[in-house]
């Protein structure tokens, strides 16, 4: 039983070992690295600054063809009545005229 329990202090030992080996490895390479991302965060920062007009400029064209997109999806299904109004109109306009000859009615007071 006592076996067993060396065993496992063993093998927590060797993990810890491993660990802090493995933890010096990812700080050697982290200093080693840090001035490539200190740089590639620059030009990515930079990048994105050159980039915002183009994308603020897309903005403003893709909410116009929204805001175009929104007219015609409200106007096309009331045009068959706007159609039905403008045809009794002229219909109305039509029947309505008098004849070339005809008197004009004088009001009555």
């Amino acid at each position: 039983m006592v076996e067993l329990l060396a065993i496992g202090a063993g093998l927590v030992f060797l993990t810890v070992v491993l660990g802090l080996i493995a933890l010096v490895f990812k700080l050697v390479f982290f200093a080693i690295t840090l001035p490539f991302r200190i740089l590639g965060g620059i030009l990515k920062l930079t990048l994105g600054l050159l980039l915002l007009p183009v994308l603020a400029i897309a903005g403003v064209v893709g909410a116009l063809g929204l805001g175009v997109a929104a007219i015609f999806a409200l106007l096309v299904p009331l045009l068959p009545v706007a159609l039905a109004v403008f045809a009794v109109w002229g219909l109305a306009k039509f029947l309505s005229r008098r004849p070339e000859g005809a008197p004009v009615p004088t009001p009555r007071s």
